[in-house]
């Protein structure tokens, strides 16, 4: 014969009101994290290269590439890139910066660049690398707080 147990756990109800928001504010830190992180990226995104000493050409450099990341020429924060968002998505959060400049490609990618731009001017990829070490301290921090 199984006989009705009951037991009274004094204070379940608030940890379960605790934790009730806990997914809304887990996306609400890693997205304050994911930031950050943009900003870094943000920050690494060097200057324009200076022009080469034999280059032959009356094109005047006007700063749209510079400009679509949201940077100046000589490297400062203006205005924003024209790729810059932080998505969630189930457990998962994506943070893209970037241009939407088609010539981008030719210019700032390691797969794609122009031969003559090699040795030249900076990579995306090189920026990332260089942001990766205080990104991932960015997301150390996160993990240590959110597990005290």
């Amino acid at each position: 014969m199984a006989g009705d147990l009951f037991i009274d756990i004094k204070g379940l109800k608030e940890v379960i009101n605790k934790f009730k928001n806990a997914p809304k504010t887990l996306v609400r830190e890693m997205k304050k994290a994911m930031g950050l992180s943009m900003k870094i990226l943000r920050e690494k995104t060097p200057a324009y290269p200076p022009k080469r000493a034999n280059q032959k050409t009356n094109y005047i450099r006007q700063g749209i590439l510079a400009k679509s990341l949201g940077k100046t020429m000589g490297g400062g924060n203006a205005g924003k890139p024209t790729v810059y968002s932080i998505k969630a998505s189930g457990g998962n959060l994506t943070g893209t910066y970037g241009t939407k400049l088609n010539y981008a490609k030719y210019v700032i990618d390691e797969q794609r660049q122009a031969h003559f731009h090699k040795g030249w001017w900076w990579t995306m990829q090189q920026v990332g690398r260089q942001a990766k070490d205080r990104i991932v301290n960015v997301w150390n921090d996160f993990i240590s707080k959110a597990l005290k």
